[in-house]
């Protein structure tokens, strides 16, 4: 029986197993191995951080937390999570157990990419979704903005701030008066279409084609991905989302379901590293101000009892 078992070990879990270590609290962090940003090279946006991999940040992370004896990993994957007789049920695929006063989920989101040919090997590299992560290492260079409509024109005045050579790719057409007029005044080039094939030497983008047959020439694909949950296990619990299909959270990360808690990008939509890591710790003081509330309860009333 652990005090806490966290599901997931990106920045938010870890942020939380090293605060929750601190408090003397049991923790188990399990974590399968297979982060968001796994193709990632380098992280940005982290103060004493920025360029760091995201697989060294893990790796130093996990050297502190190595100080802390009452933290454990596991590299089991979670298939479910129940609670019985008020404590949380963690089931792993292998057919392990473990078992926690109380649960974080910090399993973060996946971007569903479209099927475009060349897409998988440039993700990360010279294809992204996030200009405030990215943009400065690409900035001035020729940008590439796709999305299913109108959003492909956003993505494109937020890139703005890093470049002049823009073009705006909307896979359909219901851009309004004022779409065109931004497009035709800031210099960019329209094309609407669906990409089917990025293409160019290694990781490196030249060309993308569309399905169309036509094609235009850039160094940097942004792309409006929708994000989904990466884990189900938010529903074994009934917890509820947001209308952004976020994990509904209070003000101390707890989820609608008591005991249970969720952290990191799974429950916002500003996907930074250091904001991930952010929701950590605050999970993690409301995880411990609820045990401490729950053992001085339980003191209190075995105290009446004699």
């Amino acid at each position: 029986m652990y005090d806490v078992v966290i599901v997931g070990g990106g920045p938010a879990g870890l942020s939380a197993a090293l605060i929750l270590g601190r408090a003397r609290r049991s923790v188990l962090v399990c974590d399968d191995g297979h982060p968001r940003n796994a193709s990632v090279e380098k992280m940005h946006g982290f103060l004493s951080r920025d360029g760091t991999s995201p697989k060294d940040l893990r790796r130093l992370a996990k050297e502190e937390l190595s100080r802390y004896k009452s933290v454990e990993f596991t590299g089991e994957h979670v298939v479910d999570v129940r609670e019985n007789d008020s404590r949380f049920v963690v089931s792993a695929q292998s057919g392990a157990r473990f078992f926690g006063r109380r649960l974080l989920l910090a399993t973060g989101m996946f971007d569903d990419l479209p099927p475009v040919d060349g897409l998988a090997e440039r993700w990360g590299r010279s294809a992204f979704n996030c200009p405030f992560c990215d943009g400065w290492e690409v900035r001035d260079r020729r940008l590439a903005a796709y999305g299913r409509g109108r959003e492909a024109v956003g993505l494109a005045q937020e890139l703005r701030s890093w470049s002049n050579a823009l073009v705006v790719c909307p896979e359909r057409d219901d851009l309004t008066p004022l779409d065109r007029a931004w497009i035709e005044a800031s210099g960019a080039i329209l094309h609407i279409g669906q990409i089917r094939a990025l293409q160019g030497p290694g990781t490196m983008l030249e060309r993308i084609t569309f399905e169309d047959g036509s094609a235009i020439e850039c160094d940097v694909l942004f792309i409006c991905a929708p994000l989904r949950q990466h884990s189900p296990l938010f529903a074994s619990l009934d917890c509820l989302l947001t209308e952004a299909r976020e994990i509904a959270v209070d003000a101390c990360n707890q989820t609608s379901h008591h005991g249970c808690y969720a952290a990191g990008d799974a429950v916002t939509s500003v996907h930074q590293v250091i904001v991930a890591a952010a929701s950590g710790v605050r999970a993690a003081i409301g995880i411990t101000e609820s045990l401490v509330d729950a053992d001085a309860k339980a003191i209190a009333s075995r105290a009446k009892a004699e």
